[in-house]
């Protein structure tokens, strides 16, 4: 059986890959699509660029700007959002523990004096790093580069394995893609077929909308990587495997 991936289609691509490397089979079905924002972005100089996703700074990469801005130290959210600042060609990165909060404390943790900063972001936010670094003396410039457009339906193979019943688990990365996900699968009839169903999800507040329309069989991973959902995955599969469901292979 295999799990759904709801992820946009580049990101989805790495997650059909780590699965794979589990001996897991994947059915990908966006249910968001990146779309690039040519909003301004404020002349510096900067004490940092800071960012709370991949997609960011990918679009940063793609601006005339960012071979002044990659002279800046980077403070990312993560390692793969490291990975995609030094693909845009800052040297200089500092990765902090998978969040905004973390991000937030890693900034006041460095920067000991009220700094600028510009923070490559998107439209839609989980955490707000401008009110976080406030109290601090901090400024910083939000530039969103990019929207997440929801999708307006599940693809046809996602939509007939979930009414069949035909998928191990569900994965999300993020709450907009669980209340997306949620809205599309209704959209389409499947909303019981959806709270039968096993999710395994990135961080609780990614878990909360799941819990909220009666969603039982919800794992949510220790930290908010991958590798950790991967893990909750596992949880899932684990458990159904013990209580006589199939296993995956």
């Amino acid at each position: 059986m295999p799990v759904l991936v709801l992820r946009p289609e580049r990101a989805a691509r790495r997650t059909v890959e780590g699965l794979a490397a589990l001996g897991l089979e994947a059915i990908v079905s966006p249910v968001l699509a990146i779309e690039t924002l040519d909003t301004p972005i404020p002349p510096g100089p900067y004490d940092a660029v800071l960012a709370t996703s991949a997609n960011g700074l990918r679009k940063l990469n793609g601006r005339p700007e960012i071979r002044e801005l990659s002279r800046a130290p980077l403070m990312a959210v993560g390692d793969r959002t490291a990975e995609a600042g030094r693909e845009a060609g800052f040297a200089n990165v500092e990765v902090a523990d998978g969040d905004g909060r973390s991000l937030a404390a890693a900034v006041v943790a460095r920067f000991g004096t009220p700094g600028r900063f510009l923070h490559a972001a998107g439209a839609d936010r989980a955490f707000d790093l401008q009110a976080a670094l406030r109290p601090h003396g901090h400024k910083v410039e939000v530039v969103d580069l990019y929207r997440a457009a929801p999708a307006s339906t599940l693809t046809p193979e996602a939509e007939e394995a979930l009414r069949r019943g035909a998928v191990i688990a569900v994965l999300h990365h993020s709450r907009r893609i669980a209340e997306t996900f949620l809205s599309l699968s209704g959209d389409a009839g499947l909303a019981e077929a959806v709270r039968t169903a096993p999710h395994a999800a990135l961080a609780l507040r990614v878990a909360e909308p799941l819990l909220a329309a009666g969603c039982a069989d919800v794992a949510v991973a220790e930290r908010p990587d991958e590798p950790a959902l991967f893990d909750a995955l596992a949880r899932l599969i684990g458990t159904r495997s013990q209580s006589g469901g199939e296993r995956s292979k």
